[in-house]
């Protein structure tokens, strides 16, 4: 791995990823002479998306192949350093929020702060703040969380993204510096659960 959602990370070997909708990866992929599966398996559901990479002459993988790799070292991007030209430049944090991701199957609402996109207050910042995002879930749901309009820093060195993995029981944190203007959509990048609810806003206040 190279790079994510567009910014480089230090460089990072693994054999297998996991990806959720929205986010982006860069990565450079050592082939052997023949053809290969490249496969993606979704979490937590049956089925499997197959491609085949040929470098040579030889059989096409069945529709039931499994490389050896997805037993193997399998990587998030949680997991991944920024490289320099990405990191953002050492400052306090003005502002702290924290987005508590909530609901479930039964009723199929989704949640940040107990509240439904149409029930729901903007996170509030102002022009030129470092600003904490705490995402902290507690369903038993992976979230890709995304916000428009910015781009963030995962505490501790993590990766500058745009959209992150928060596992279930996870809280992950992340900064980002309010320079941007406007009322921007913070939500799921499961289009079932930002429709079901899981949207709020990072608006700016004067």
């Amino acid at each position: 791995m190279t790079h994510t959602d567009g910014f480089p990370v230090i460089p990072t070997a693994a054999d297998s990823l996991v990806i959720a909708m929205g986010e982006r990866f860069d990565v450079t992929v050592d082939l052997a002479d023949g053809v290969f599966p490249l496969v993606a398996l979704p979490e937590g559901k049956s089925g499997d998306a197959l491609a085949v990479v040929r470098t040579g002459t030889g059989e096409a993988p069945g529709p039931s192949a499994r490389p050896g790799e997805l037993d193997g070292g399998i990587i998030f991007a949680t997991d991944l350093r920024a490289s320099e030209a990405a990191d953002l430049k050492a400052k306090s944090v003005d502002r702290t929020h924290d987005l508590v991701l909530g609901g479930g199957m039964m009723p199929y609402r989704w949640t940040i702060n107990g509240h439904t996109f149409h029930d729901s207050s903007p996170q509030l910042v102002r022009q030129g703040e470092r600003v904490r995002l705490r995402l902290v879930n507690r369903t038993a749901m992976f979230h890709p969380m995304h916000v428009h309009g910015h781009t963030f820093q995962l505490v501790g060195a993590g990766p500058r993204k745009d959209t992150v993995i928060v596992k279930p029981n996870q809280t992950v944190a992340v900064d980002l510096d309010a320079t941007n203007p406007g009322a921007w959509m913070i939500h799921c990048h499961n289009a079932y659960h930002g429709e079901a609810g899981m949207m709020t806003t990072l608006g700016y206040r004067a």
